[in-house]
């Protein structure tokens, strides 16, 4: 197994590189995926969608399969990886392996020289999976964006075998569409509806702020508040929508779950560089990406509304504030390529030289 900061471990003009992952139009993964064949040139760069086999099943197989990790879903998709597997790889990146068995795992580990995994989403909060924790060992490198678990892959695997990174943004993807003067005084979120995240945007709309909110089980609430100033954008908002949606405001929320402890999550990025004002609780994770010159910090509901109004009446503030923002995170090497570059780098797919 090659080490952490090793110069140089394939010959890249014929290297033979493997992505497994859910390779659907707007998905992050894909978007890694992108990045890491762009970031490495293989001469053979193939991927195996998970999502073909995930999508041949019936909703109910697919709900069993989140929910317990059972089914046919299971049993389709390491079927599919299996009959997919052409020869022998130098290296096999694998996204979100929550699905993949031990079995699996292992003749992904004989059929390549490197195998590595990486998942944006917590593995021991949700996304539970006995079939990934028992895999866990097998696989080389282990990268992870949340950093509360970390002591839970170290009961798997040693510290060296694990890296951790920040969520990252696509720059080729997130990037202003509007400038300032085109933007529209208004907040959005796109998410996923939680409890407190209703609560957010019910404390905005008791203030009268016009509210764009976009996301899954969000219509009940969008019910409720009918004739309010809320508008609703929808379930899914993908690829260049989520974008437009994001850059064409004043404000976007970057409402943390509340589900696990998370510290920072993928909008964190991609608003700032999709060149509007980030909108967060303070923490002492992102603080070490920000300052409170660079996003808008609130510590409750109510003080999150007031600090909207003030810059609503402020607007050269609230400019200035965005402008330092979208160069923060551009300078801040957050984009998937440059993470991806170091995590080639550091494990040897790549020379670091």
């Amino acid at each position: 197994m090659p080490s952490i900061g090793c110069e140089y471990y394939f010959n890249i003009d014929d290297m033979r590189l493997l992505y497994i992952g859910q390779y659907s139009e707007g998905t992050t993964s894909r978007m890694r995926a992108e990045a890491l064949q762009r970031i490495t040139s293989p001469a053979v760069f193939e991927v195996i969608d998970t999502h073909i086999p995930f999508y041949r099943c019936h909703p109910v197989w697919r709900s069993l399969a989140f929910r317990y990790k059972t089914g046919k879903v299971i049993w389709d998709t390491n079927r599919y990886i299996l009959d997919q597997l052409a020869g022998q790889y130098d290296a096999i990146w694998v996204d979100k392996a929550v699905f993949l068995t031990k079995s699996t795992t292992e003749r992904l580990k004989n059929s390549s020289n490197l195998l590595l995994h990486y998942t944006p989403d917590t593995a021991f909060k949700e996304n539970r999976s006995h079939y990934f924790y028992r895999s866990l060992p097998l696989y080389d490198f282990i990268i992870t964006t949340k950093s509360f678990d970390i002591p839970h892959y170290l009961d798997y695997i040693t510290r060296e075998q694990l890296i951790f990174i920040p969520q990252g943004y696509n720059k080729q993807l997130h990037y202003p569409r509007h400038t300032f003067r085109e933007k529209e005084k208004h907040v959005v979120f796109i998410g996923l509806f939680e409890p407190s995240r209703a609560e957010a945007i019910r404390t905005l709309l008791r203030y009268d702020i016009p509210v764009l909110v976009a996301g899954k089980k969000w219509s009940s609430f969008v019910s409720r508040h009918q004739g309010s100033s809320l508008t609703y954008l929808g379930d899914r908002l993908l690829s260049d929508n989520y974008v437009r949606a994001i850059s064409g405001a004043y404000f976007s929320l970057g409402l943390l779950s509340k589900r696990f402890p998370e510290l920072h999550t993928t909008r964190t990025f991609e608003i700032p560089a999709c060149g509007t004002a980030l909108v967060t609780e303070h923490n002492k994770e992102i603080s070490k990406f920000f300052t409170e010159e660079e996003v808008i910090y609130f510590q409750d509901y109510q003080d999150m509304a007031e600090k909207i109004q003030y810059y609503f009446k402020n607007e050269s503030a609230l400019e200035a504030l965005t402008t330092r923002g979208v160069e923060k995170v551009r300078m801040g090497g957050y984009d998937y390529e440059n993470q991806l570059s170091e995590i080639c780098q550091s494990t040897g797919i790549i020379s670091n030289t």
